[in-house]
């Protein structure tokens, strides 16, 4: 089937509806979803690949907006009352104002809460606009130590305070780009401008100050001191803890370890040549024995071992995937030299 981007679906039909009930909360959507928005490309020469109100959203429950009083790029999540009182109670205890202060809390940072008043119990979740973790793709040894520590250290601070994510998988870790992109990006089409009307440029993450964040608490689960801390509940992406094969009560927290240690596999040691110095903590974290698992304090202390002596010379070296041909070898060794010269004699 062929979508005609000069109409709305249902989904985006939801968003133009609350148009002006999100304006008045200080939130401005893209052009497209004005109620009294028309194509701009029919009867032009202009294709619609080169007008930004062409681009339809990815997920239908989440779209970017203005935020007026700063003109930054916001990302709105519609929250189904399903998921509105765990999710919202869990994001407000993990960013109240005691707990932002850790330097390690990697949670979301969340903007706000708006009640949706045309759909009982379900709400708009504010955040900063973020990117994927991998994207752009991981350059240089260091990236993947200064990743690594975040996650962990954000890990371990969740735990801490009684939260089991649940479902810390990839694509619920994100990264705060500002710093990579001057000039941003489009929300949707991320490898372009927020016109799309050129590339979307940016540095390497060893030369911007990145933060990844957590996102997506809505099967995450709190515990008290001294509640016992065992679920059956079998839900989340991942899948391959032979716990929740079995489908067998749990311990939430081991969960966590090992879908971290399926991602750092998945994600790096599988795919780099160089990273021979994550696989201990990989195989502890994705021990078949949820009682062999690392707790998250055990796991940063054992990084933080591992850091320790990893040589600092290496910080700038290049990620060589596995695989790589000769040909490939030489071009990327290339290009990364030339980059790390470039990177030495801007001012």
């Amino acid at each position: 089937m062929v979508y005609d981007e000069t109409y709305r679906n249902t989904s985006e039909m939801r968003w133009s509806n609350s148009y002006f009930f999100l304006e008045v909360k200080g939130y401005v959507l893209r052009p497209r979803y004005h109620p009294d928005w028309t194509a701009s490309w029919p009867g032009t020469n202009r294709s619609k690949s080169q007008c930004e109100d062409s681009v339809i959203p990815n997920l239908p429950h989440i779209l970017d907006a203005t935020q007026r009083t700063t003109g930054r790029t916001v990302c709105i999540k519609w929250i189904r009352k399903a998921y509105t009182e765990n999710e919202r109670a869990i994001c407000e205890y993990l960013r109240s104002p005691q707990l932002s202060l850790d330097p390690t809390n990697h949670c979301v940072p969340i903007i706000e809460f708006i009640p949706d008043p045309s759909v009982d119990g379900a709400c708009y979740l504010v955040m900063p606009l973020l990117r994927l973790f991998n994207d752009p793709e991981f350059v240089v040894i260091g990236e993947v130590v200064e990743f690594i520590q975040q996650i962990l250290d954000g890990l371990h601070f969740m735990h801490k305070h009684g939260v089991a994510h649940r479902d810390c998988v990839g694509l619920n870790i994100m990264m705060d780009a500002t710093t990579m992109y001057p000039n941003g990006w489009h929300p949707i089409r991320r490898s372009l401008s927020p016109d799309l009307t050129d590339a979307a440029h940016h540095c390497d993450r060893i030369d911007a100050n990145v933060k990844y964040f957590f996102i997506d608490f809505g099967i995450s689960a709190r515990f008290l001191p001294g509640q016992q801390r065992t679920i059956a509940d079998l839900r989340g992406r991942e899948q391959r803890p032979p716990e929740l094969v079995a489908g067998l009560p749990h311990d939430p927290f081991k969960i966590d370890m090992a879908i971290i240690g399926y991602l750092l596999d998945d994600n790096f040691y599988k795919i780099y040549a160089d990273l021979h110095f994550l696989s201990p903590l990989v195989n502890a974290l994705k021990a078949d024995d949820p009682a062999r698992r690392p707790t998250s304090e055990e796991a940063l202390v054992a990084w933080n071992t591992i850091r320790h002596v990893i040589d600092q010379a290496k910080y700038h070296s290049r990620l060589r995937k596995h695989g790589e041909t000769l040909s490939e070898a030489l071009l990327n060794s290339s290009l990364h030299a030339f980059k790390g010269v470039r990177r030495l004699v801007a001012p």
